[in-house]
């Protein structure tokens, strides 16, 4: 399907990559892989993956 709506709120979005500056991660590939998408799945239940995020 094309064009479809996202399915990750924007502010989830905001919240993911604040924390990624604000960290110590030097690879965001590896931060959202095994970080978010691992340690962090209950914050962000509606995590996307990698490629669809980027």
């Amino acid at each position: 399907m094309r064009n479809r709506k996202g399915q990750m709120p924007k502010s989830e979005i905001m919240t993911i990559l604040l924390c990624y500056h604000s960290g110590s991660f030097r690879n965001f590939k590896h931060y959202y892989l095994f970080f978010i998408k691992e340690h962090l799945a209950s914050y962000f239940p509606k995590a996307v993956s990698y490629t669809r995020f980027v």
